[in-house]
C-alpha cells in the first residue's frame, strides 16, 4: 500500500491500542530483536501463479473505516468457506491485495480484496471472484512489529528500497502488491482495525 494510503488509513502513529494477544507478543519477540538494530532487509522473490477466492472491500481512510471492512470482508469469506465443503484453503494466511494504481477510488475510498489460497474448489461461491494471480517477480520486506510507526517505516523502506535499486512497481490489471497475514498463532483480522498494535505480515510489491 502506498505510504501516503497507510498514513491515512492509520493516522494516529502514536496511539496506544488496548489489546495484543499474548501469543504474538511472544511470537514477535522473538523476532523482532533485529528491530531494535533499525536495520531493515528487502528482498527479491519470485512467486509461482497463486489461485485465490476473494472478496473485494471498499472503505475511507479515515477513522480505521478501511481497515475494519477488511474485517467484515474475511468474516464473510471465512463464513462462505466453512459453509462449502468443495473449497480446500491451502495454507493458513489471509491475503489483502491491492493494484496500486487502482487502490484508490474518485470518491475517496480505497479498494482493497482480501483472499485466500485454493488448491481446490468446484464453483465460485457467490459474492466471491476466484483469480489466478500469475508468477511475477516481487520486493519483499516481512512487517513484523509492535507500532503502526514501525510499520509505516517498513512501507517508507521499500518504495525507497525499489527506486533506489532501480526497478519500478508494476501495476498492471493483473499486477497486485499482496499483504499475506500469518494465521497460525494469531488472527489480525479478528482485532478491531482501531484497537491493533502489532502485526506479522509480508508486504510484497510487485516490480519490473
Amino acid at each position: 500500500m502506498g505510504d501516503r494510503a497507510v498514513r491515512n488509513i492509520f493516522p494516529l502513529e502514536d496511539y496506544l491500542p488496548q489489546r495484543t494477544p499474548q501469543s504474538l507478543q511472544v511470537l514477535l519477540g522473538q523476532r523482532g530483536k533485529h528491530q531494535k538494530s533499525g536495520k531493515l532487509e528487502v528482498n527479491t522473490v519470485t512467486i509461482e501463479p497463486i489461485h485465490m477466492i476473494a472478496l473485494k472491500v471498499k472503505g475511507r481512510m479515515e477513522n480505521f473505516e478501511a481497515g475494519q471492512e477488511v474485517r467484515k470482508g474475511w468474516k464473510k469469506l471465512k463464513d462462505i468457506i466453512s459453509s462449502d465443503r468443495s473449497i480446500t484453503m491451502e495454507g493458513n494466511e489471509g491475503i489483502v491485495f491491492y493494484n496500486q494504481r487502482n487502490m484508490l477510488q474518485s470518491d475517496g475510498t480505497v479498494e482493497l480484496w482480501i483472499g485466500v489460497k485454493v488448491s481446490d474448489i468446484a464453483h465460485t461461491p457467490q459474492e466471491c471472484i476466484r483469480l489466478t494471480i500469475p508468477k511475477r517477480k516481487y520486493a519483499k520486506i516481512d512487517c513484523c512489529c509492535f507500532s503502526r510507526a514501525e510499520m509505516n517505516r517498513r512501507y517508507t523502506y521499500l518504495s525507497e528500497w525499489i527506486k533506489e535499486n532501480g526497478y519500478q512497481i508494476e501495476n498492471g490489471i493483473d499486477a497486485f502488491s499482496l499483504e499475506p497475514n500469518r494465521l497460525d498463532s494469531f488472527n489480525p483480522f479478528e482485532i478491531p482495525a482501531h484497537e491493533i498494535q502489532a502485526f506479522d505480515f509480508d508486504i510484497l510489491y510487485p516490480i519490473i
